[in-house]
């Protein structure tokens, strides 16, 4: 019997080892791209890199207006502005899943009730929650700095189907990190009283 459940814990580190490198690599691919394609798009008009459809792009935050040319309508301030708030979007979805990265990796050193462990839940909700909030706060920042200089002035605002449900899974995942850390506080105290 204690030998299977050996088993089982020896095969649940290791997924979770292997999560923790497969995770490493989508992070270290949305570090280059998110930083790049932001960049490219603003300063030199080079729409999404292939990562995109109808003028979107997981990397620009904003859909762009038909009326705003980006390689004549922009002065340097504006692509400079939006540029750093897509690319802070990006790094605090890096951060996030490094957040998740690390709690794996302590998941793997059977390490699964600790305070340690718990934070790094909590913390990948919370920052999921932050890059939520960005998302929908950075759409009627940006499309204002991008019309600035046009005749009619406008922001847009939108929250959708996916917003609201990435908001309740990061919330969901930040009461879960929560209830872990109440559970390895009561399995200290177990462990002290005896």
């Amino acid at each position: 019997m204690n030998t299977d459940i050996a088993k089982n814990q020896t095969r649940l580190n290791q997924y979770c080892k292997l999560m923790s490198v497969l995770i490493l690599i989508p992070i270290l691919l949305c570090m280059l791209i998110g930083t790049i394609s932001p960049l490219l798009f603003y300063f030199f008009d080079k729409n999404n890199i292939g990562f995109g459809s109808d003028g979107y792009s997981f990397f620009i935050s904003t859909t762009m207006d038909d009326s705003i040319d980006i390689s004549t309508d922009l002065n340097f301030w504006q692509a400079a502005l939006a540029t750093l708030i897509d690319t802070g979007r990006i790094v605090i979805l890096i951060y996030a899943f490094n957040q998740l990265r690390l709690m794996l990796v302590n998941f793997a050193q059977a390490d699964y009730f600790s305070v340690k462990s718990t934070k790094y839940c909590y913390n990948f909700g919370k920052f999921l929650v932050i890059w939520a909030v960005m998302g929908v706060l950075s759409e009627p920042v940006i499309t204002a700095i991008l019309s600035y200089n046009q005749p009619e002035r406008y922001f847009t605002v939108s929250f959708t189907s996916e917003d609201f449900m990435t908001l309740l899974l990061a919330i969901s995942i930040m009461l879960i990190g929560q209830i872990l850390k109440k559970a390895s506080q009561i399995a200290e105290e177990n462990r002290q009283f005896i």
